[in-house]
């Protein structure tokens, strides 16, 4: 895991709304790119893991013991 609890929170609330958006009030490629980013951040807040951090070997959860 590489994501504080404050950063999942954050994308699993955005993720859903952007879910929400992309499959009621949206139309179009919006609304493909709204279902793909919702879905992208909503999976990487519940699991707690970023590979884009990865990649960048940072992240936003503070690491704990030596």
């Amino acid at each position: 895991m590489n994501e504080s609890n404050g950063d999942r929170i954050f994308r699993v609330v955005v993720g859903v709304a952007l879910l929400i958006a992309g499959f009621t009030a949206l139309s179009g490629v919006i609304s493909v790119i709204a279902i793909i980013v919702g879905a992208i951040l909503t999976l990487t807040g519940a699991v707690g893991f970023c590979p884009i951090y990865a990649v960048f070997k940072t992240g936003t959860r503070k690491l704990t013991g030596a």
